[in-house]
C-alpha cells in the first residue's frame, strides 16, 4: 500500500472481480474488507478508475452503493436514494452481456457454446470401493466434529480426499498410498523418540515395503538402496513439515479457502499425519485391498468420445481438465495407449511462463492434439484455437467450471465451443451436480432463457451462479451430503439457496433495468481510425533507425524489425493477425522492445531534448511553440486533463500561424539559425506571456469554469527558425 501510494498518481487503476471490494453492514456497524480499503486509498490517487465484475450486486443494495461511491461519492446520498433514482446509475455503470458485444460491422463478437453432460454409472467393483471410501470419509467427518480445532484439520484431510475421489480412483489410490506411507514413517519416528527399537524397526520395514510397492522397485540390492533413500527423504520431509503442520492444526480457524488451497491438496492430505482416525493405517490398507483394478469407467467414456471425435476430425485439438495430478498420470497412459500418435501436452502448474510455453507447444499445427490440464490452467492462458473441452472431473464450485470453459470460449474463438462434462450419476458429487443443473434449467425455462437447443442462456447462468456463490458454501454442502446419503437435506438447502439467488438476481435486474443498452455507435466517436497506431508505428520506425536498425514492411500490416546483433522480430498492427499467428507480435505500448524505447526517450533530460528546427514553407514569423499539460480540478472532485499548444511570437503575442505549424513538427529539419541566443529571453516569454495566454485560452475555450482550479506543466518548448 505504501509503495503504491508513494508512486506518482496513476492514470488508470483497474479492479477485476471488483465485487470483492466489499463493505458489510450489520445494524449500525460497518466493516470494510482490506480489498475495499485498498480501493478507497487508491481512488484519490488515480485519474480514472475502472471496476469489472459479472456480479457487482450481491443482492445487497448497501454493498453495491458503497461500490458506486468509489466511482462517484456524490451520485446518491444512501442506498435508498440509489434504488429510487436508479436512472442516475447510467453515470457510473455500463452493463452488457457477451450477447450484446459485437464487432464493428454488427456481427457477434463471441461464438456460441454448447455444453453437454455425459452421465454414466460406476462399475460394480468401483461402486464397492466408492462405498467403502464414503464410510472412511463419514467416520473422519464424524470424528472431526467432536475435536474442535484439531478436528478442523482432520476435516480438511477428509475434504481433500472427497474432492480427489470425485476426480478419479487412480488419484485416490495414489494419495491413500502416500498417506499410508507418511503415517507409517510418523509411527517409526515416534517409536524412535520413545526408544522403542523393535517398534521403530517394524514400522520402518513396513515403510520400505510400501515404497517398493509405490515405486515398483525390484527386490534386489539396487532396489533396496533406492527404497532406503526414499525412506530417508520421507523422514526429512515429515520432520521439516511437522512444525508447519502443527501450526496449521492449532490455527486452523484462521485459514481461508485461498490459503488452504495453496497448501497443495494431495500433498497436504498425505502429510497431515498428526491428525488421524483410530487404526487409520489398517483402514487404508483395507481400502486399498478393495481398489478396482483395470480401466476406470469414466476413462472408458472419455476414450470412446475421443475415438468418435477423431474419426470425424482427425486433427482436432482437445483440452481435458482434471483437478489433481494423481489423475493426470493414469489419463495420459490410457490416451497414449489407445491413440499413440496424437501426442499429449501436460499443464500442471508453474509460473505464467511455464503455462504460456505449454500453450505454445499445444498450439503448433504439428504439435500435440491433447492438452491435459490441472486446475493450474483454469486462468491465465488462452486456448481459443481449440474448440473442444472435456471436464474429466467437476469442481465443486460451478463458477470454477465457467472459468475452465472460458479458456476456449473467449474472444478470438471462431467456432462453436463444444464442452463435455463427464458425470458419475450414481455418486454424491454427480447427483448434486445434476440437481444443480436441474434447478438452473427450471429457472431458465420459467424466464424463457433457453435457446433452440435447450441450453441455458450464458448470461443467466452467470448471474444465478454468481449470486449463489455468496449464499452457499459448496464445501459444506458436499461434506454434509456424505452424512445424508438420501440427499434430502442437501436438496432442501440447495432449493432454498437457488431460490434466494434467483430473487437476488431479480433485485439486480430491477435496479439495472433503466441502464442504457450498450451501443457500439456511442463509442465510434472515440475511434481515431488507426491514427494512434500510425503514430506508434512512425515512432517505432524512427527508434529502430536510431538503434542502427530498421522496421520495414514485409506484408499488409506486417513489419520486420532488424537490429544489430539481434534476431529479426516480426510485428503487426492488426490484433486479429497477432492472435492467429504465434510468432507474430502485436505492436503495442507494452511490448518489451517498444517499452524499452519509450523508457529510453522519456528519460532524456529536458536540456538534452530542446529543439531548434526549420519547417519547409515557413516564410512567416518565427518564435516559440509551447506544449502544456493542463490538469483542471472541478469543485466536485472531477479531474480533467488536456494538452494545449500555444504559439508565441518574438513580441510575446499569441501566434495562430505557429500553432498551425506545430502539426508539421515531424517534418522539421535542422537549422543553424538561432533567434533566441539568450535563454533568459525564452524563460521570460514562457513564464510571462505564455502563462497569461494559457490562462486566457482555458477560459475562452470553456475548459476552465469559475469554480475550478488548474495546474499546468510545460512539456515542450520549440523554437521555429527561418
Amino acid at each position: 500500500m505504501k509503495r503504491i501510494l508513494a508512486a506518482p498518481p496513476w492514470d488508470l487503476v483497474v479492479f477485476d472481480e471488483s465485487h470483492h471490494l466489499s463493505v458489510y453492514k450489520t445494524g449500525n456497524k460497518i466493516r470494510k474488507t482490506e480489498n475495499f480499503k485498498l480501493a478507497e486509498a487508491l481512488r484519490p490517487h488515480c485519474r480514472d478508475l475502472l471496476m469489472l465484475s459479472a456480479t457487482p450486486h450481491q443482492g445487497d443494495n448497501f454493498r453495491f452503493w458503497m461500490l458506486v461511491r468509489l466511482l462517484d461519492p456524490t451520485l446518491f446520498s444512501d442506498e435508498r436514494d440509489m434504488v429510487e433514482n436508479r436512472h442516475r446509475l447510467n453515470a457510473a455503470v455500463i452493463r452488457r452481456t457477451k450477447a450484446d458485444a459485437c464487432a464493428a460491422d454488427g456481427s457477434p463478437l463471441f461464438a456460441r457454446r454448447v455444453v453437454h453432460t455425459q452421465g454414466f454409472n460406476l462399475g460394480e467393483r468401483e461402486m464397492i470401493f466408492y462405498q467403502a471410501l464414503l464410510d472412511y470419509l463419514r467416520d473422519g467427518y464424524n470424528l472431526a466434529a467432536t475435536q474442535g480445532q484439531q478436528g478442523r484439520a482432520l476435516g480438511f484431510v477428509m475434504t481433500i480426499f472427497q474432492k480427489i475421489a470425485a476426480s478419479s480412483f487412480a488419484a485416490v489410490r495414489a494419495t491413500l498410498r502416500k498417506r499410508l506411507l507418511m503415517l507409517t514413517v510418523e509411527e517409526a519416528i515416534e517409536r524412535d523418540e520413545l526408544l522403542d527399537v523393535d517398534g521403530r524397526d517394524s514400522a520402518s520395514e513396513d515403510a520400505r515395503d510400501l515404497i517398493r510397492e509405490i515405486h515398483n522397485l525390484p527386490d534386489d540390492t539396487y532396489g533396496k538402496a533406492q527404497a532406503e533413500q526414499f525412506l530417508a527423504d520421507a523422514k526429512v520431509q515429515l520432520l521439516k513439515k511437522r512444525k508447519e503442520i502443527n501450526a496449521f492444526v492449532q490455527t486452523a480457524e484462521s485459514y481461508d479457502d485461498t490459503e488452504i488451497a495453496a497448501f497443495t491438496g494431495e500433498d497436504a492430505a498425505a502429510s497431515l499425519v498428526s491428525v488421524a482416525l483410530p487404526e487409520e493405517r489398517r483402514r487404508i490398507r483395507d481400502l486399498l485391498d478393495q481398489f478396482p483394478e483395470g480401466m476406470e469407467t469414466k476413462t472408458g467414456v472419455l476414450l470412446e468420445a475421443l475415438r468418435q471425435l477423431w474419426k470425424v476430425s482427425p486433427d482436432e485439438k482437445v483440452v481435458i481438465f482434471t483437478t489433481y495430478l494423481g489423475s493426470i498420470g493414469s489419463l495420459r497412459a490410457a490416451i497414449d495407449a489407445v491413440f499413440p500418435g496424437k501426442g499429449i501436452e501436460v499443464l500442471k502448474g508453474g509460473d505464467h511462463g511455464a503455462k504460456v510455453a505449454a500453450q505454445r507447444r499445444f498450439r503448433r499445427p504439428d504439435g500435440p492434439k491433447v492438452l491435459l490440464s490441472t486446475a493450474a490452467g483454469r486462468e491465465g492462458i488462452n486456448l481459443q484455437f481449440a474448440r473442444v473441452l472435456f471436464n474429466y472431473d467437476l469442481p465443486w464450485n460451478p463458477m470454477d467450471l465457467e472459468q475452465r470453459i472460458g479458456r476456449i470460449h473467449r474472444y478470438g474463438q471462431k467456432d462453436t465451443a463444444q464442452v463435455y462434462n463427464l458425470v458419475a450419476s450414481d455418486t454424491i458429487e454427480g447427483k448434486i451436480f445434476l440437481l444443480l443443473e436441474e434447478k438452473l434449467h427450471d429457472i431458465a425455462q420459467t424466464l424463457g432463457k433457453l435457446d433452440d437447443n435447450g441450453q441455458i442462456a450464458e448470461d443467466l447462468r452467470g448471474q444465478v451462479l454468481g449470486q449463489l456463490s455468496s449464499r452457499l458454501s459448496y464445501d459444506r454442502l458436499y461434506q454434509e451430503a456424505i452424512l445424508d446419503p438420501t440427499l434430502k437435506r442437501t436438496r432442501q438447502e440447495l432449493e432454498v439457496a437457488m431460490t434466494n439467488a434467483d430473487l437476488a438476481r431479480e433485485v439486480v435486474f430491477e435496479l439495472f433495468q433503466d441502464l442504457d443498452r450498450f451501443n457500439l455507435g456511442d463509442y465510434k466517436r472515440f475511434d481515431d481510425e488507426g491514427r494512434g497506431m500510425q503514430r506508434l508505428l512512425a515512432f517505432a520506425q524512427r527508434a529502430a533507425r536510431f538503434d542502427g536498425g530498421e522496421l520495414r514492411p514485409i506484408g499488409k500490416d506486417v513489419f520486420a524489425l532488424q537490429r544489430p546483433n539481434s534476431e529479426v522480430i516480426r510485428f503487426t498492427t492488426d490484433r486479429d493477425k497477432a492472435l492467429q499467428e504465434e510468432e507474430l507480435n502485436l505492436l503495442g505500448l507494452e511490448h518489451p522492445v517498444v517499452k524499452q524505447w519509450l523508457d529510453a526517450y522519456t528519460a532524456v533530460k529536458p536540456q538534452d531534448r530542446a529543439l531548434v528546427g526549420a519547417i519547409e514553407g515557413n516564410d512567416g514569423e518565427t518564435g516559440l511553440i509551447t506544449v502544456w499539460l493542463v490538469v483542471v480540478h472541478g469543485k466536485g472532485g472531477q479531474v480533467q486533463q488536456r494538452i494545449v499548444r500555444l504559439g508565441i511570437s518574438e513580441r510575446g503575442e499569441r501566434s495562430p500561424y505557429l500553432e498551425r505549424l506545430s502539426q508539421e513538427l515531424l517534418r522539421a529539419r535542422p537549422s543553424q539559425t538561432f533567434r533566441f541566443q539568450d535563454r533568459g529571453q525564452v524563460a521570460k516569454l514562457v513564464n510571462g506571456a505564455a502563462s497569461e495566454l494559457l490562462h486566457r485560452e482555458l477560459l475562452h475555450s470553456g475548459f476552465l469554469t469559475e469554480d475550478a482550479s488548474y495546474s499546468s506543466r510545460l512539456l515542450a518548448c520549440l523554437e521555429i527558425a527561418p
